[in-house]
């Protein structure tokens, strides 16, 4: 099997919803491939995993809400987010 940051939205959704993978994993996942690349790529500007994990928790804890629920995202930093 594929690493869970390797899956789709719409696989890591299924996944998900299936039980087969949770939220948490999926963070988790993407967190370490961030670890592992970005001070090579620099995509980052900030990344706050502390958060990103309380939010996967949430959401696991939680019955699926929508197609992209536990599904982290990026936002591109030129997006003011304020």
């Amino acid at each position: 099997m594929c690493e869970p940051f390797e899956l789709s939205a719409s696989q890591a959704a299924k996944a998900i919803a299936s039980g087969s993978l949770t939220s948490q994993e999926l963070v988790q996942s993407c967190l370490d491939r961030i670890a592992a690349r970005d001070g090579e790529t620099r995509a980052f500007a900030h990344v706050d995993a502390e958060l990103a994990l309380a939010q996967a928790r949430d959401r696991d804890r939680r019955p699926v809400s929508g197609p992209l629920h536990g599904i982290p995202v990026a936002i591109k930093d030129m997006i003011d987010t304020a």
